[in-house]
């Protein structure tokens, strides 16, 4: 049985839901993270994101995202760290409501050379997923690109539609349709793993807990459901990387 280590608190204080990204570094002995996510313990809080040293919890303020095309701020649900060190999130808007929620995406990036703010990198808006996906999982795929799988676009309905995104190199981006789940589930764990993508629990469409996981085959683009069920206190799983 593995042992559970009680980390330090974060200096930068609570945080609500979000995204936890390790990067890679050497002047930490537990490593660090990236977390994006909704800081603070009020009501609709700005989406922030710190890099954490999880051997101190110390937190260090990272470049903000970049509200919404409307304004709002922008709830992640997926982000990932590309092979290049660019850090891509996609999500939604924070409307609260039943309406359809507006979806969103970012890259964070270095600035172009020359540019005066070279040190810096900086948030810049992509086009949003094909429909919102709160609650959606993503991971990056063995060839690069950024993916995303299920959430929702109002309070009621799961997806089991899938995309990942392609970043050009003049600057443009686009999303790309891939076969969709055999389950539409939200708030579940993804991972992936040598070619494939693993999603599992969460919730589904008219069912409250799902059991089932599929693994998604890159080389064919094609899913397939394991011959598994998830344990009752398994099945809420809203993380990622449950499976080292």
């Amino acid at each position: 049985m593995p042992s559970i280590r009680l980390l330090s608190p974060l200096s930068c204080g609570p945080w609500a839901g979000g995204v936890a990204i390790a990067i890679d570094e050497t002047h930490s002995n537990l490593g660090q993270v990236i977390i994006i996510g909704e800081s603070g313990a009020v009501s609709d809080p700005p989406t922030d994101m710190q890099k954490v040293d999880l051997a101190t919890g110390v937190c260090t303020p990272q470049p903000s995202l970049l509200p919404s095309q409307d304004g709002l701020p922008m709830k992640v649900n997926a982000a990932a760290r590309l092979p290049d060190g660019r850090v891509v999130c996609a999500g939604t808007n924070q409307f609260v409501g039943f309406d359809p929620w507006q979806a969103v995406a970012q890259v964070l990036e270095p600035p172009e050379p020359g540019s005066p703010t070279e040190a810096n990198w900086q948030w810049r808006a992509l086009p949003g997923t094909s429909v919102g996906r709160h609650g959606g999982k993503g991971c990056v795929l063995s060839d690069g690109r950024f993916a995303v799988f299920g959430g929702k676009d109002n309070c009621i309905t799961p997806h089991s539609s899938c995309e990942a995104l392609t970043l050009d190199e003049d600057g443009g981006a686009r999303w790309d349709a891939l076969s969709p789940m055999h389950e539409a589930r939200t708030a579940f764990a993804c991972e992936a793993i040598g070619g494939c993508v693993i999603v599992a629990g969460g919730s589904g469409n008219g069912v409250a807990r799902l059991r089932t996981v599929e693994v998604y085959e890159e080389a064919v683009g094609r899913w397939r459901m394991l011959p598994c069920s998830l344990h009752t206190d398994f099945i809420w799983m809203a993380g990622s990387a449950l499976f080292q």
